[in-house]
């Protein structure tokens, strides 16, 4: 019986069905909690690549502001979480119990990470199908899986 579940997100078909399997798992489960998470690849705003080219087209001076940086996060993130509870109201319903985070990093490290510091006891996430570029360099799925010590369900 798992209480604790993560849900990886990406508004995939693969996702949505795993999504509604963790649904299913925490169904009867008295205090169970899905997180859906989303995991999102913005820009470094500290790198030094993004600071000269700021300063280069006038948008910023040598100094960057840095409640304006946490200010653009935080409505990205707003941005992200209202996507994310827009695209599956219709799965969840009334379901109790689902909270939606979002993580600004690479997918299987994020994951992963989020995992193991919010003591989930489950990881359901969509499978997908591998292309040739896909293919030689490993899947999401396969790298949570095999850089976790929470149990993964993996969705077709």
């Amino acid at each position: 019986m798992y209480k604790k579940i993560l849900v990886p997100y990406d508004k995939s078909e693969p996702a949505q069905h795993a999504l509604s399997a963790a649904l299913d798992l925490a169904a009867g489960v008295p205090d169970a909690q899905i997180t859906v998470l989303s995991v999102v690849d913005w820009h470094d705003f500290n790198a030094e690549t993004f600071k000269i080219a700021s300063r280069m087209s006038g948008v910023m001076g040598d100094a960057m502001d840095m409640n304006v940086m946490a200010e653009v996060e935080s409505e990205a993130i707003k941005a992200d979480t209202d996507a994310i509870a827009e695209s599956i109201a219709s799965l969840v319903g009334d379901a109790a119990g689902v909270g939606i985070a979002v993580v600004n990093g690479s997918p299987h490290d994020s994951i992963t990470a989020y995992a193991d510091e919010g003591a989930y006891d489950c990881i359901v996430m969509g499978h997908r199908g591998l292309g040739a570029v896909r293919g030689m360099l490993g899947s999401v799925c396969y790298s949570v899986l095999h850089k976790t010590n929470v149990p993964v369900l993996i969705v077709k």
